[in-house]
């Protein structure tokens, strides 16, 4: 019984036949001449042996010297062209929708190149009358431009054998069945004596289809093989990985694979504007297209990949837009960012930058564009060429795109093209670019382009029924009732399928069940075929040196498993760092002494006001992150609600109420209504604007404070009827050495006026107070604090303290007269927590004190280390 033919059988087979041999690909072709020469015959072979079918394909095409082939550029050309004539299509346009049109010359110039097939005659008696003039009427016009602008459609060439053609030498097509174009040359070219067809051998039954659960089980499972072979001595050459769903898969696939410690090469390059310098001109257009919103600025001005020159004023203008609430700019007319921003400087900045981007997308010619983005390179980039990631040029890249651009318009007599840069968007995302990557790693190819390479190790990954299958539709724009013959489809999945499983090494062929976008089929092909095993993983043993790593840190007990080159390197690293005891770790340990003296002022003195104390009692060692690290937090965000915004705006309308007012009158009512309202409208305008910050945030804003804004009257003419309002956000200082306490009272107001010597301290809430009543424990020391700083700065007596909260409409009151027992134990648990928080300092005790209520919103949590992070 004679074997079963290999792929290697196979083509060495047509070549010690004499046979030029032509390949489904560029790398087939090129990967079995590297086979030959190694595992072949003769050991040796000319390059001219193995072709592309596009190379030999190409030599029975017309040459026409002095014409052009038509591409992407020009087709998408034509259409716009065609469209600002003023189109007569009225089944793929609906003239009562111009706004659409631009969202239709992308797949209208896909038309173009299966037109001649689609206007034939027995396509065209299948289609509906408006469907079929509109198809007459594009290829008329097409071949119309295409005559005037001397260009050629190469898919309309009609291949013929030149006449000078030599019959001598013999070409074979191998793998043709996965190729459905293969046939058909063949029988244009009069089936000719000097071609053949060979379609892929019969499949090797032994190869089966392994059913995982979900892509990341199939994909950790393939790197764990994968890892295994390299540490048995396999080279990274002799393995071949293939996957369908690059987009879904390939960035999972390199991940995992920098985990495992496995060197990939993808061969297949990624979208241009995937890269950091194309990333660039797509964040331009969305900025543009956003009207300059504060998210689309974000992602433009932080993105690390661009070599901006000013990093630091671009935090400085994106914090400031988070603090004064600005979400968005605009293209024309006012702008929140020249209004609210506040600052002048950043503001001429932003004019600027905003002028050199709409520039840039409104440019209608190549030289112009060119021009506007290299002013913008000059103005906001470092002065040093932009490569991006180490071996790669893609801005370089793009720019020659732009070139592309121009040659397409000077050919179909173009000048100008609003919006180009659009234009050029559009045509660099469908281009791919692939860096020369310096260190050699396993090859990564696309399914099916995979199908028939030969390797020792071939693994092809995701090969459900969707994604593996594989159809031609040339004329896949026509309805779907017409039947498939008609639409020219054909369906080579089974081939490819076939061409897969054989091979001399072992093969891997898997798929996965679900992943991310839903529920996946098995195919039909293996399933008919009884050819599918379920992936069963081992349930007791630990296999994966991940997998191993957690059991380790769960159970304290290594598993058999060999660490990863990677583990390894990332686990001597951190001997080096976070596993060696930190002689700074202040949250367990006290502090050095020579800190201490770093938290004194000139004269030696310790400074506390009531958030510094509140904090230190919270947590000793977030007030240390915040006082001595000097650690403050940062928002990059602007919160749909800004509620400190929203407060700052409510404390701004009292205070200049009751500093207009000074005097409490309880017979005035009406007249205080009245003028808080006014005051409310008049200060929303100076805080947000005429419109800010939006106009349904406004409205809220208005819907919840407005009416709330004067219950404040009822409270204040049962506590403070006829009381004088003497301080406005007045700060205070006591020295009682080494400690100076200080506070900034929202509101001191005289009950014996004008002897003032009776007063009471009011701070406004806009939402829940801390403390609403005397414990045993406060959780604020805010107004003890007050009544000690008025008491021993301005020799009064502070007989009433108050907070007001504006969301309940109602003083909460802790006590409402001098001798009250609820005053007097506040003294005295403010005393003590300043005893012992001088003794802390002084000590330099200031540990960590993780609790749940405290920790959870602690900013400082992932320096601690002490709760709610990783160690």
């Amino acid at each position: 019984m004679s074997l079963p033919q290999t792929k290697r059988s196979y083509v060495h087979q047509a070549f010690n036949q004499g046979l030029i041999c032509v390949f489904p690909t560029e790398v087939a072709a090129r990967s079995y001449l590297v086979d030959y020469a190694l595992h072949g015959k003769h050991h040796a072979i000319l390059a001219e042996r193995a072709i592309s079918y596009d190379t030999f394909r190409g030599y029975f095409l017309p040459h026409r010297e002095t014409m052009a082939p038509a591409n992407s550029l020009t087709r998408q050309l034509f259409i716009h062209q065609l469209l600002e004539a003023g189109s007569l299509l009225r089944f793929f346009l609906n003239p009562a929708y111009p706004e659409m049109n631009n969202r239709m010359k992308g797949y209208l110039a896909k038309l173009l190149p299966s037109l001649q097939e689609a206007c034939e005659a027995e396509v065209l008696s299948n289609l509906d009358a408006p469907m079929r003039q509109d198809l007459l009427v594009l290829y008329q016009h097409y071949l119309q431009f295409l005559d005037e602008h001397q260009l050629f459609e190469p898919r309309y060439e009609k291949p013929s054998i030149p006449d000078d053609w030599d019959r001598s030498p013999s070409y074979c097509v191998l793998f043709s069945d996965t190729n459905p174009e293969a046939a058909s040359l063949y029988d244009q070219l009069g089936r000719p004596s000097f071609m053949e067809l060979r379609p892929t051998p019969g499949e090797d039954p032994s190869v089966s289809l392994e059913v995982f659960p979900n892509h990341l089980v199939e994909i950790k499972q393939t790197l764990k093989r994968v890892r295994e072979l390299l540490d048995s001595g396999v080279e990274t050459h002799q393995i071949v990985i293939g996957s369908t769903a690059e987009e879904t898969l390939m960035d999972v696939l390199r991940e995992e694979a920098l985990l495992y410690g496995i060197p990939l090469t993808i061969r297949e390059g990624k979208s241009v504007l995937a890269y950091s310098s194309g990333r660039f001109l797509n964040l331009i257009q969305e900025v543009h297209d956003e009207q300059f919103s504060l998210e689309s600025l974000k992602s433009l001005l932080l993105d690390p990949g661009i070599p901006w020159a000013e990093g630091e004023k671009h935090r400085r203008f994106i914090k400031r837009a988070v603090k004064q609430s600005v979400m968005h700019g605009s293209l024309y007319g006012e702008d929140q960012y020249s209004s609210l921003l506040g600052d002048n400087e950043l503001q001429r900045w932003y004019e600027g930058l905003k002028q050199s981007i709409i520039a840039i997308v409104q440019a209608e010619d190549i030289e112009d564009l060119r021009r506007k983005l290299n002013h913008f390179q000059d103005t906001y980039f470092i002065p040093t060429q932009w490569v991006g990631t180490p071996g790669e040029d893609v801005y370089a890249f793009c720019l020659d795109a732009m070139g592309q651009v121009k040659e397409a318009m000077e050919k179909t007599g173009i000048t100008a093209y609003p919006k180009i840069f659009s234009f050029l968007l559009s045509f660099l995302e469908n281009k791919r670019y692939v860096f020369q990557q310096k260190s050699e790693g396993i090859a990564v190819y696309r399914w099916p382009q995979v199908s028939v390479l030969n390797a020792d190790y071939l693994f092809i990954l995701g090969l459900d029924q969707e994604g593996a299958r594989c159809v031609e539709r040339p004329l896949e724009f026509l309805p779907q009732q017409i039947e498939k013959a008609l639409r020219r489809e054909v369906d080579t999945s089974e081939a490819q399928f076939r061409a897969a499983t054989l091979g001399e090494g072992k093969r891997y062929l898997s798929c996965h069940m679900r992943r991310y976008e839903g529920e996946l089929m098995v195919p039909s092909y293996f399933l008919q075929h009884e050819r599918l095993t379920m992936y069963e993983g081992e349930q007791d043993a630990i296999t994966d040196p991940m997998a191993a790593e957690l059991f380790l840190y769960e159970h304290a007990a290594l598993p058999p498993v060999k660490a990863t080159a990677s583990q390894r390197d990332w686990f001597l690293a951190a001997k080096k760092t976070v596993l060696s005891e930190r002689a700074d770790d202040y949250t367990r340990h006290p502090i050095k002494v020579d800190l201490i003296a770093r938290l004194k002022d000139e004269q030696g003195r310790f400074h506390f006001s009531p958030t510094g104390i509140d904090q230190f009692d919270h947590c000793p060692y977030a007030w240390l992150a915040r006082y001595l690290y000097g650690l403050t937090t940062e928002e990059y965000e602007v919160q749909p609600v800004d509620h400190q915004r929203i407060g700052m705006f409510l404390h701004t309308v009292y205070q200049r109420f009751f500093s207009e007012i000074r005097d409490y009158d309880p017979q005035a009512m009406e007249m205080y209504k009245e003028r808080l309202y006014a005051l409310f409208d008049e200060c929303l305008v100076s805080y947000f604007g005429e419109h800010g910050p939006s106009p349904s945030m406004r409205s809220w804003i208005i819907a919840s404070y407005k009416e709330k804004i004067i219950s404040i009257l009822a409270g204040e003419a049962a506590l403070f009827a006829h009381g004088r309002s003497v301080a406005f956000e007045a700060t205070y200082e006591v020295e009682q050495f080494p400690l100076l306490l200080n506070g900034r009272i929202d509101r001191v107001v005289s009950l014996n006026p004008p002897e003032n010597t009776q007063v009471a301290v009011i701070d406004y809430k806009k939402g829940n107070p801390d403390v609403k009543r005397v414990t045993e424990h406060l959780e604020s020391y805010q107004l003890p604090l007050y009544r000690f700083l008025l008491t021993h700065s301005n020799a009064v007596s502070v007989v009433n303290a108050s907070y007001y909260s504006i969301k309940d409409e109602k003083y909460y009151t802790l006590w409402d007269y001098e001798d009250d027992p609820f005053a007097i134990l506040c003294d005295e648990q403010l005393q003590q927590r300043l005893d012992s928080l001088l003794e802390a300092v002084q000590g330099g005790h200031l540990m960590a004190t993780p609790s749940k209520k405290h920790c959870g919103t602690c900013p400082y949590r992932s320096l601690c280390r002490r709760r709610y992070a990783t160690p």
